[in-house]
């Protein structure tokens, strides 16, 4: 028997964790678990001292690639999978999602693109406002717009005491969307904390800025890059020079959409954890 995750122990908390390993890392098995979709054979998974089983009706769920029926509707797939829940919501209730995610009601599944299959599979992920919801790469092949759709909902979840896991083979999102991490390699826990414990180890700073800002206002000492990222602007900045150049823009009544640490650093240390990471003990709580 194979042993996809060994002696995995770690807390979550209320907010947004991002679960990050290479591929095999065990991140897709750590879901299935949490999601009580499949049991541990060792050690116990609770959130608030409850087993998923207990919680379900307050969880959601992606998986990286969702179990469709091609020949539904959009509509009937999400019904589908509603009806499967313990607390069904109304049939109106899903037509709004449906609306808020861009999927058409009558078109079939076979005949949806890869971006708007995830964006069905967000749509029923969602279904009933869940105080627990689970992503597995949510960001794999979603159109622009589809990407801000869903980091707005990555806000709600930070600011409303509620619990948001995803994983992401992008180290940017991670940074930008995530208060907490888990890293995995070969199925054990190299490193659980926050965030913030990696990232003031940086040296520089990325802003992501309106397009229609002024390039003459960014021309800075400090400023060491100024590039077009999808609708943004962004600009990468020392770390010493950081606070002055937020200082600067608010002079100007320029608020940056958000910042983070620039990748290379970050993506150095997380290799650095993954090789240096030690053993730990056996199970998983969430406290929400």
């Amino acid at each position: 028997m194979v042993e996809a995750l060994k002696q995995v122990t770690f807390d979550l908390e209320p907010g947004v964790t991002a679960v990050v390993g290479h591929n095999g890392a065990g991140k897709s098995t750590l879901f299935s678990i949490l999601t009580g979709r499949v049991p541990p054979t060792n050690g116990n998974v609770t959130f608030n001292g409850l087993p998923p089983a207990k919680v379900r009706a307050e969880l959601g769920f992606l998986a990286e690639e969702p179990p469709f029926y091609p020949y539904l509707t959009g509509e009937e797939q999400a019904w589908y999978f509603n009806n499967l829940r313990e607390n069904p919501v109304s049939r109106g209730e899903i037509r709004i999602l449906l609306e808020k995610w861009g999927v058409p009601r009558a078109k079939k599944i076979k005949d949806f693109s890869l971006g708007m299959r995830k964006r069905l599979g967000l749509a029923c992920a969602f279904l009933g406002d869940p105080r627990i919801l689970i992503l597995d790469e949510p960001f794999n092949g979603l159109d622009l717009e589809g990407q801000r759709l869903l980091e707005e909902e990555f806000a709600s979840y930070r600011t409303q005491n509620k619990m948001l896991i995803f994983s992401s083979h992008q180290p940017e999102r991670v940074t930008l969307l995530a208060d907490h991490l888990v890293l995995l390699r070969e199925g054990r826990l190299i490193f659980s904390g926050e965030l913030k414990t990696l990232a003031r180890q940086a040296s520089r700073v990325i802003f992501y800025l309106s397009p229609d800002t002024s390039r003459q206002l960014l021309q800075l000492p400090g400023v060491l890059e100024i590039n077009e990222k999808g609708s943004w602007i962004t600009v990468t900045v020392a770390k010493e020079a950081a606070l002055a150049f937020q200082q600067r823009l608010a002079e100007y009544g320029v608020s940056p959409q958000s910042s983070q640490v620039l990748l290379p650093e970050l993506q150095a240390l997380i290799d650095d954890a993954t090789e240096r990471g030690e053993d730990n003990g056996a199970g998983c709580t969430a406290d929400n």
